[in-house]
């Protein structure tokens, strides 16, 4: 074929690619590819599969052929699904560069182009993917994540399903692939949260059933990747919340959140998160994404009608499409934010393109969801990390409606009013503190000149004022005077006020509290009841139309007010669209001293180029990077070390002594980063560390893994070397901690929580080094027990016990002890079985956890009385045990454990023991004055120091009840208890007397006391013969035991009370013979 005839046949080409009309021009993308194709066509025509491969192979060795040639097979696979598979494996066999040529301009196809794709081509791209994705391309997840927007919301068209269930079948049969992906595991959740809203039609109920049973699969394996999503995660939860499956989540987020993450707190955690402007962007078609920037930032104010009337048309002609205004509204207020130069010119302003997209909604919970999007920001603001850009908006359409459709602020107003209170009644305080905020910051920035004119207007009725002035009333003057009010911060106890509403409002909950009545159900009312507002005003249906046009011709006034938006040129989420974009261009120019060293890690990404840029980084001060010179190498940097690092099950060596695999486990790019750091230990300059902080942000698993490096690193280091041990270099742990501004005791605790989730087994492997490098950290630590305590088996701790006993493990020391005990009491019955035997490992005395005992409760804590009971069995009898066991508090039943304890001690120390208590008994009467019976003092000095009277003789009562037959009662034969008991009965009122009377009794028949007695009067019993006059000690003791052990025989005889009577009786006929004996 001649030239002439190539160039006719290429005049004549018609694309199979793209849908031409005769009036379209074809732009340099579509020239691109339709040029490519051509010459690829001209290039191997005729040719056999040999010889095309060798033509080929020579041709791309040239940059210029090789994009060409790539194209022109990438035109065949999407246009020809007879030769694709062909065509794939040809590309496959001379792409020289992994199909990035390919990945880039696939990506941009389908950005810029997709709606101009012809079925065929829809279809064969869908099977593009799938390839490459089984083939695990290169950066083609840009691609899918690029399809994922052209997915969109409030769209049941026939070519949108397939898109979405096509999508939807790759996720599910490639799934591995897909959890290797973080942020498109969170586009991907967060994109069919919100697109299984609109198929609700029965006709699509077998596509919306396989997406709830992946989505729901993906949120809840998944969970610690959707935290990230924040707040409007949640949002989107609330309008699916009637879903079977999706309200059990709600249940679990709500009451039970540990089931779902170990970290996730509950649904105020995920509040507390703005969601990222990558996933607001993400639920807008480009096309739909590139018309709206244009409104906002190229059509002047008073001009837009005729774009609002085609946008209309385009994208809200179904009545599923209502949903996308929500979309819109929260895409506007969180990503573009316009420049101070903007605002002050004839630009249409943001709140007028809001206004107009909630007034000419028809739907009403629609309306209700889109006034939820404006005001959302207002609920969670937070001065010190949101931005006064995000409610800007939500003031301005209201201060500038209220003067010509006063109908539009007070439905924003009312549904404001509302929305403060029942949104989330469990933490009402904090979300009116929120709103509160917004306002404060509102005024002190002058966004409006002044709050008066919108809540006191009187265009607003009766009822609707008095609402404001309920939840406002810090904003509204006083009703006596017309002065502005001075704003001062609310005190805490009028924020957490609450005030009456009508029973209808009352009754109103949100999905936050019962998931049977979702936020979707409170907007209803909520619409509802603004119709109360509504009926004053009586709209016709001629300016309800007006209402449409509202933000079209209405003059714009004090747009061009100045004031300066600080941002936080840290987050992404704060910085105008223009830097945002700037800050995605593919390439930055950098410094000379890195652009090198950077360029070369970011093509090879392995561990060898990371060290050598951090080399050349380490150096550089501040000055030497631009902010967008830095986020550039910060994101590219992040996020090739999280996808350099392997997937969590292969993360760790599955061997620890194979020294091999042990290697392999330390040489990603990451642990390049500690290499480094253990080889240059010198202060860090600013630039590196802001990229040292961001890496341990954005990479929640670094810290932990420099923990597991470190031990790795200097396991190697010291086969090498066997004569030099290698230690930790904790100080590089620090430099991190420091780097994030947080304290290295937090750090270690939570870095360590997050490894024992991921692999117990490294954990434990690591634990004997933690508690040796971090003695001062780890030792007698509570939190780092729990979380030991909480995986270990009976293995475990017996090779742990196995490690203290060998000297290589110290987990606890003797000071602070008692304190770590006292935290863990509230631990699982089997976490404090395994402490305990970790204490018993650790030879620690009795003496320095003693003080516990009179603080242990029978009921709340019988893991430790069981393991202090067998403590004291190893222990003889002292003044300080036993005042302790004696202080301990005493119930109508007694103390179990005090009688065990005494009852243990009587057999082996029956003297001893009785000497002790009865010298602790006398203490508590002094010999100065006999008739009257010492008080405590009022301070608890001596309550907690040493046992009380009663406290003493409450124990010995019921340790008498617990001696049976006799046995054990030789405690109180001894001579020192004897008088022990009498001076306590001397001492004692008349109730006391009465309550331990049987107590009492037992002191009443000693002959050989000071006090003169008889022996055996009155009980019923035979005197005992006495070979002498004068009676041995222990001739003493035995008669004093046989009488005691008569008094408990007859105790089961005869009843308790008669017996008692009769010992008194007794009793004070010897004291009488007493008096008369010492006179």
């Amino acid at each position: 074929m001649d030239p002439q005839q190539q160039q006719q046949k290429s005049a004549t080409h018609v694309s199979k690619l793209f849908v031409c009309t005769a009036v379209d021009c074809k732009d340099e993308i579509e020239e691109k590819f339709e040029r490519s194709f051509v010459n690829l066509q001209q290039q191997i025509s005729g040719l056999s599969d040999n010889e095309m491969h060798d033509i080929l192979s020579q041709l791309v060795c040239k940059d210029k052929h090789h994009e060409e040639i790539s194209i022109g097979f990438l035109y065949v696979m999407l246009t020809d699904p007879d030769s694709a598979p062909k065509t794939y494996r040809d590309i496959t066999l001379v792409s020289r560069d992994g199909m990035n040529v390919i990945v880039a301009n696939l990506t941009v196809l389908v950005a810029e182009k997709y709606v101009k794709l012809t079925d065929i081509a829809r279809r064969q791209l869908i099977w593009v993917l799938r390839e490459f994705v089984k083939h695990q391309v290169l950066s083609v997840e840009n691609v899918i994540w690029n399809c994922l927007r052209q997915a969109g919301g409030g769209d049941a068209s026939i070519r949108n399903v397939f898109l979405v269930e096509s999508l939807l079948d790759i996720f599910i049969d490639y799934r591995a692939w897909l959890e290797g992906n973080p942020f498109l595991v969170q586009s991907t959740v967060y994109s069919y949260v919100r697109l299984i809203e609109d198929h609700a039609n029965p006709a699509l109920i077998p596509l919306r059933q396989k997406e709830v049973k992946f989505t729901i699969s993906l949120i809840r394996e998944r969970f610690h990747d959707i935290i990230p999503l924040g707040r409007d995660f949640v949002r989107l939860l609330q309008n699916v919340a009637r879903i079977p499956e999706f309200e059990q989540l709600w249940r679990d987020i709500l009451y039970n959140p540990k089931s779902l993450h170990p970290t996730f707190n509950g649904i105020w955690h995920l509040l507390q998160i703005r969601t990222s402007r990558r996933f607001l962007q993400c639920r807008l078609l480009p096309e739909m994404e590139r018309k709206i920037s244009f409104l906002a930032s190229s059509v002047k104010f008073g001009t837009q009608k005729r774009y609002q009337d085609w946008f209309q048309d385009k994208y809200f002609a179904t009545p599923e499409s209502h949903s996308l205004r929500s979309d819109l509204i929260r895409f506007i207020i969180n990503v573009i934010h316009p420049t101070n130069d903007m605002l002050c010119s004839d630009i249409i302003p943001r709140w007028a393109i809001i206004g107009w997209l909630i007034s000419s909604c028809t739907n009403p919970i629609a309306s209700a969801n889109a006034k939820l999007s404006l005001f959302y920001d207002w609920l969670f603001f937070d001065p010190a990390k949101d931005n006064i850009m995000n409610i800007e908006p939500g003031i301005l359409v209201m201060y500038h409606s209220i003067r010509n459709h006063p109908f539009v602020s007070s439905t924003l107003l009312d549904f404001l009013c509302r929305i403060t209170k029942n949104f989330y009644v469990k933490h009402d305080d904090k979300i009116r503190m929120g709103v509160y905020n917004s306002l404060k910051l509102i005024l002190d920035k002058q966004v409006i000149p002044n709050i008066q004119p919108l809540f006191e207007s009187p265009k607003l009725d009766r009822e609707l004022r008095n609402l404001i002035r309920e939840n406002f009333r810090e904003f509204v003057s006083s009703p006596t005077t017309n002065v502005g009010p001075t704003v001062v911060y609310p005190l805490p106890h009028s924020i957490q006020a609450t005030n009456t509403f009508k029973k209808d409002t009352d009754q109103q909950r949100t999905v936050l509290e019962h998931v049977d009545l979702p936020i979707i159900g409170f907007s209803h009312n909520s619409v509802a009841a603004s119709t109360l507002v509504d009926e004053d005003i009586k709209p016709t249906t001629q300016s309800i139309m007006e209402l449409e046009n509202a933000f079209s011709d209405e003059e714009v006034e004090n747009v061009g007010k100045i004031f300066r938006n600080e941002e936080n040129t840290d987050d992404d989420d704060d910085l105008p669209l223009s830097k945002v974009r700037l800050k995605e261009k593919p390439k930055v120019e950098l410094s000379e001293a890195i652009a090198e060293s950077f360029d070369t890690f970011v093509t090879k990404r392995n561990s060898f180029t990371w060290e050598a840029f951090l080399k050349d980084l380490r150096p550089l001060p501040a000055s030497a990077f631009e902010e967008n010179q830095l986020n550039y190498v910060i994101s590219n940097t992040v996020l090739i070390l999280r996808e350099t690092l392997p997937p969590h099950q292969n993360i760790f060596s599955e061997s620890k002594t194979d020294e091999k695999c042990l290697a392999k486990s330390i040489s990603y790019p990451l642990y390049g980063l500690f290499r480094f750091l253990y080889e240059n230990e010198e202060k860090i300059k600013k630039p590196f560390q802001t990229l040292l902080s961001e890496i341990c942000h954005r990479v929640p698993e670094t810290r932990f893994l420099l923990l597991y490096f470190m031990k790795i690193h200097c396991k190697l280091q010291t086969r090498k070397n066997s004569q030099q041990a290698y230690q930790f270099k904790t100080n590089i742990y620090r430099q991190i901690c420091d780097a994030t501004d947080n304290k290295i005791s937090d750090c270690l605790v939570r870095d360590l929580d997050l490894l024992e989730q991921e692999n117990t087994a490294i954990y434990l492997w690591l634990l004997p080094d933690i508690y040796r490098e971090f003695k001062s950290i780890a030792t007698n630590n509570t939190e780092l027990l729990r979380i030991t305590l909480r995986c270990i088996d009976a293995k475990n701790v017996r090779d742990i016990i196995y490690s203290v006993a060998q000297g290589k493990l110290t987990i606890f020391k003797q000071e602070g002890l008692i304190d770590c005990i006292r935290e863990s009491l509230d631990f699982e019955t089997y976490e404090q079985f395994c402490l305990w035997q970790l204490v018993q490992a650790h030879d620690v005395p009795l003496k320095s956890i003693q003080d516990l005992l009179p603080e242990l409760e029978a009921g709340n804590h019988p893991e430790a009385l069981s393991h202090f009971l067998l403590l004291l069995k190893n222990e003889e009898p002292t003044n300080e045990i036993i005042r302790l066991i004696l202080s301990r508090e005493t119930k109508s039943r007694g103390d179990p454990f005090v009688t065990s304890a005494l009852r243990f001690w009587y057999q082996r120390y029956e003297e001893k023991l009785s000497e002790i208590i009865a010298s602790l008994l006398t203490s508590k009467y002094p010999s100065s004055s006999p008739n009257k019976r010492k008080r405590p003092s009022k301070g608890g000095s001596i309550v907690t120091s040493s046992p009380s009277a009663d406290q003493v003789l409450n124990h010995l009562e019921h340790y008498r009840r617990s001696c049976r037959h006799g046995t054990g009662t030789g405690l109180y034969v001894h001579d020192m208890m004897q008088r022990a008991l009498q001076a306590a009965y001397a001492h004692s009122n008349e109730s006391t007397k009465k309550q331990y009377s049987d107590l009492f009794a037992l002191a009443a028949e000693d002959e050989t006391t000071a006090v003169g007695r008889r022996g055996g009067s009155g009980r019923g019993r035979k005197q005992p013969v006495s070979k002498k006059e004068s009676n041995n000690h222990s001739t003493s003791n035995k008669k004093n035991y046989e009488l005691v052990k008569t008094i408990y025989s007859s105790d089961e005889n005869s009843s308790e009370e008669d017996w008692s009577k009769h010992k008194m009786a007794q009793a004070a006929k010897k004291r009488k013979k007493a008096v008369n004996d010492s006179d």
